[in-house]
């Protein structure tokens, strides 16, 4: 009888460990690269690969530590300390997703930045919230668009054209502020 219950028990152990593992990766970061309304959009004409690079250039110069960076799906994500320190231990830090889309003749990113609060015990809870700071965002579009105008430019001392402080309109009726 002892011999048939430590069987059991032995093949009961195998099914639950056999039954936890699988064959595709976890990718739980993925999911919050869902695109939604907290998102800021801008298009740019010219190329989806010249694009991904300008802007992946824009938060590395930021001083963003990047976790994922994907061409195939077009995702930038990275974090970085509030004091732009990507190893500070501060309370609050950093952290942005972007997307970059084709459409139409050219290309469009979408970018999220969220300030990542800890709090509780040890810093065991967290909480992002989106940061709806404008001119943060048109900052960013800016220096993405200068990095694609150099690039696409076969002469590199070109100067970004001035908008006069804004934004050019976009073509597309997605674009938001």
């Amino acid at each position: 009888m002892t011999k048939l219950i430590k069987k059991s028990i032995l093949m009961i152990s195998f099914c639950l460990i056999a039954g936890c593992s699988s064959g595709s990766a976890l990718q739980l970061d993925r999911a919050i690269f869902s695109l939604d309304n907290n998102y800021q959009r801008f298009q740019y004409p010219g190329d989806i690969e010249i694009t991904f690079e300008s802007t992946l250039q824009v938060f590395r110069d930021a001083g963003y530590s990047i976790d994922v960076a994907d061409r195939a799906t077009g995702q930038i994500s990275g974090q970085r300390g509030a004091s732009g320190d990507s190893r500070s231990s501060t309370d609050k830090d950093l952290k942005f997703y972007a997307l970059i889309l084709p459409v139409n003749s050219g290309s469009q990113v979408a970018l999220k930045v969220v300030q990542v609060v800890k709090s509780g015990a040890f810093g065991s809870n967290r909480s992002e919230i989106i940061v709806n700071d404008v001119q943060m965002y048109q900052f960013a579009f800016r220096r993405i668009e200068s990095l694609n105008s150099q690039t696409q430019s076969p002469d590199s001392s070109a100067t970004p054209p001035d908008y006069g402080g804004e934004l050019p309109a976009s073509s597309g009726s997605n674009q938001r502020w």
